[in-house]
């Protein structure tokens, strides 16, 4: 009886065999997103922004005007009395004035067609994120893969989110500059990852901070990258120029906003520490941005040479530094935590072998339970990204000293082999 036992379970877990446990995981994740899209009032929050931009434009009403306006009748209650006075669901438009643009295109196009095609690339973008993630796996760690998949639409970066229902246009971007980064990474063929970020740029400036990732990842791509983050910026630069009035109101609608919406990344996170203790900060925090990003951009570039010596296996360096993209961020949110929970959990798979990183693991599980405990629900994320890059960067740290150790004996063993 307990071998039939243990040959289910080994069937269970072999991809090419049908698993039930792994059909009723994706029919209880598919059913659940469904039914929350249907029964929450609360769904599709971040493209019901978008949706109003279109609706404005087509009656002939500046969206950045009516954001603004709405901001400054905030602004005369009072954040938390205007929120409840105005309600939470409000419009507030922080896409660049480019965008404008774009959706004055997509407005000639049907609501029902436009709404049917956005589904599918929303769909298909997500999909790309669990596939393009799985691209930086070994071939037996893809089997544990399959069951974790379901669980990434309600858990990005293992903490608990309904970020899969807002719609947002950063679900399908991340998609195709997650699939373009794996083809790269694996044919040394960049130059679809850099049109990608580059075009996502466009109404996603911060995605830019993606372009660490040829540059450590890529032999010579330095130059492309440092070119394809000057034409990224130039890209941004050029709308104050096309759309003065636009811009200006952008920008207004950005100050406005950013220091009070939800962001995780670390120097925001230190940001708030600083005015907990009674010394809020902005240079502190600057300070504490450029010391952390010069700190782990120094840790990759060394586990970079290390990669290119051959010391650490491509599959640990190349998840490692996709993690480290969030904290390079200046502004985090779910949906940009979102591709990066398949590199997460693979590094939290291959530290479960070390002793020291199961340590580390259950340390950061103690902080992220500490924080939730404390009410600070928001350093959370934050929490969980820093601990997995630790344990990754220690993992990477172990792999590159035992492959310097073996090459060491193999370059004593080999002379004495050939006096013998």
């Amino acid at each position: 009886m307990q071998g039939k036992a243990d040959t289910l379970i080994r069937d269970w877990l072999d991809r090419n065999k049908p698993s039930p446990w792994l059909t009723a995981l994706w029919f209880a994740a598919l059913a659940s997103v469904a039914g929350m899209f249907i029964f929450l009032p609360e769904n599709s929050f971040d493209l019901r922004v978008t949706s109003e931009a279109m609706h404005y434009l087509r009656i002939g009403v500046d969206p950045y005007g009516v954001s603004l306006a709405r901001q400054k009748a905030e602004a005369a209650l009072g954040h938390q009395k205007g929120e409840a006075a105005l309600g939470h669901s409000v419009f507030v438009y922080l896409y660049p004035p480019i965008s404008i643009e774009i959706l004055k295109v997509l407005n000639m196009i049907p609501g029902w067609l436009r709404a049917a095609l956005y589904w599918m690339v929303y769909a298909v973008g997500f999909g790309l994120q669990l596939w393009a993630g799985s691209r930086f796996a070994l071939a037996a760690e893809r089997h544990m893969l399959r069951f974790f998949f379901p669980l990434v639409m309600f858990f990005p970066a293992f903490v608990p989110s309904d970020t899969l229902l807002s719609g947002n246009l950063a679900i399908p971007m991340y998609g195709a500059v997650l699939a373009t980064a794996a083809r790269g990474w694996q044919e040394q063929r960049w130059g679809a990852f850099f049109l990608v970020v580059l075009a996502s740029s466009c109404l996603k400036p911060p995605i830019l901070v993606w372009l660490v990732v040829p540059l450590l990842l890529g032999p010579a791509q330095v130059a492309p990258a440092i070119v394809a983050a000057l034409c990224g910026v130039g890209l941004f630069a050029v709308q104050k120029f096309l759309w003065p009035q636009r811009f200006a109101e952008f920008m207004a609608s950005i100050r406005y906003t950013l220091p009070l919406e939800i962001n995780y990344s670390p120097v925001v996170m230190f940001g708030k520490f600083l005015e907990f203790i009674g010394h809020p900060s902005d240079r502190a925090a600057v300070a504490f941005y450029i010391a952390v990003s010069l700190a782990v951009f120094g840790m990759l570039m060394y586990f970079a040479r290390e990669f290119w010596r051959k010391n650490v296996a491509g599959q640990n360096f190349a998840a490692v530094v996709l993690v480290s993209t969030a904290l390079f961020a200046l502004r985090l949110k779910e949906y940009d935590l979102l591709p990066l929970t398949i590199p997460m959990a693979l590094i939290v798979l291959r530290g479960l072998r070390n002793p020291v990183a199961r340590i580390g693991l259950v340390l950061g599980a103690v902080a992220v339970g500490a924080a939730l405990v404390a009410d600070h629900v928001t350093a959370v994320d934050t929490i969980s990204v820093t601990t997995v890059f630790l344990v990754g960067v220690y993992e990477l740290s172990i792999e590159a000293r035992a492959a310097r150790a073996r090459r060491e004996r193999e370059e004593v063993t080999l002379p004495q082999a050939i006096r013998v």
